[in-house]
């Protein structure tokens, strides 16, 4: 069992609209009485700050669970508290939210009573409703540019992946290739690198003119953000496009290997500046959550193995050596002339490694036959 956020987008009527925002509002006005308490009296604890300011979150018109989830987002923990709140969203639990999947309408409480609002689902969002075991509450949010939407904290029942009989499929992380299987498939990294290079030069473009107070108008900061939103949008698509291809490749009771690039950050202190943000263009942590609850939902095994000398390790003889490596894309063992690419040979190294992990999958690196070798780029993808 895992919980999921799902995003869906709501088709208010202009009456709900009206009480959606006044909700909002109202829950931020809650919000910043409850933290000005909190910080007159040092108390973030969630129970003591409750007796503090329950009556007066009442008062201001919430209801009991709305000021219950006032005093659950302002006694977070101390890295998370924010200094103001913005009317931008509103959480709701179980007895505040519920859905309705019949008619596809979401029942909310607000400040001018229980209103059933239509949603606008897409076959992915009625699959994941429909699979749900419960749905624990959400968070509404209004967009940029007016639209309203409802993400929704679903408990989802994963399958327990079978036991034996499946096959170990190790993936390589790059920049040029974002992944590269074992099984011989590879997904390009240019679009991605090259996307986030654009923006950076744009981001460089604007923050130059913000630097100059002559320049630095409402429009600029504007610009500023929805660049940002936009990059971050990007990212996001690609990485869950590219972790589910990888997950539909594989079948239920297989494992993947992927490397531990836990503390990845801390090993490029000593490259220049260009260099480390060109090595953090890859958010290897977002990519891993994102394959580990997709594969979980199909019943696939995630297993990180130690990532050392994965690209410099021989797959025939075992012989590990840094000349090994003849370049980005070519792998030629110094020992006994093996020959292949060098991600392809990394990502096999990963499945060996994984299979030496007591699941007794993976043949022994003495005997190794070579995989056909297929190049997907990345634009050929699609959810």
């Amino acid at each position: 069992m895992q919980t999921l956020t799902l995003r869906c987008t709501l088709r208010p009527t202009p009456e709900q609209v009206r009480a959606l925002e006044a909700t909002v509002e109202l829950f931020a006005e809650g919000c910043n009485h409850a933290l000005r308490v909190a910080k007159e009296r040092g108390e973030f604890r969630r129970f003591r700050l409750h007796h503090l300011v329950y009556r007066d979150l009442r008062a201001l018109g919430l209801s009991a669970n709305l000021a219950v989830q006032v005093i659950a987002r302002v006694g977070r923990r101390k890295g998370s508290r924010a200094k103001f709140y913005r009317p931008t969203s509103c959480t709701f639990d179980q007895r505040t939210l519920s859905l309705r999947l019949k008619d596809e309408t979401i029942s909310l409480t607000t400040v001018r009573g229980r209103m059933l609002i239509l949603m606008k689902l897409g076959n992915y969002q009625r699959e994941l409703l429909n699979r749900a075991k419960s749905i624990q509450g959400g968070v509404l949010t209004k967009g940029a540019k007016g639209k309203w939407y409802i993400h929704l904290h679903l408990r989802v029942e994963t399958p327990e992946p079978l036991g034996g009989g499946g096959k170990v499929v190790g993936v390589d992380l790059g920049q040029k290739a974002l992944a590269t299987l074992s099984t011989g498939l590879q997904f390009s990294g240019g679009p991605l690198r090259g996307k986030r290079l654009h923006y950076l030069r744009k981001r460089a473009e604007v923050r130059s003119k913000l630097d100059r107070p002559s320049e630095r108008t409402k429009g600029l900061k504007h610009l500023w953000e929805r660049l940002r939103g936009r990059e971050a949008r990007f990212v996001n698509h690609t990485l869950h496009t590219l972790a589910k291809r990888i997950v539909d490749s594989l079948e239920p009771g297989d494992t993947l290997a992927i490397e531990d690039l836990t503390g990845l950050k801390d090993h490029t202190t000593k490259r220049g500046k260009r260099e480390r943000y060109l090595h953090n263009l890859w958010p290897y942590a977002r990519f891993r959550f994102f394959v580990e609850y997709k594969a979980a939902l199909k019943g696939i095994k995630v297993v990180a193995v130690d990532p050392h000398h994965t690209s410099q390790e021989c797959p025939r003889c075992g012989h590990v050596a840094k000349e090994n490596r003849r370049s980005q894309a070519l792998f030629r063992c110094t020992a006994c002339g093996f020959q292949h690419n060098a991600d392809w040979v990394a990502a096999h190294n990963i499945a060996r490694r994984a299979g030496s992990m007591g699941m007794g999958r993976c043949k022994p690196a003495r005997i190794l036959r070579v995989s056909s070798f297929h190049h997907l780029p990345l634009e050929s993808l699609r959810l």
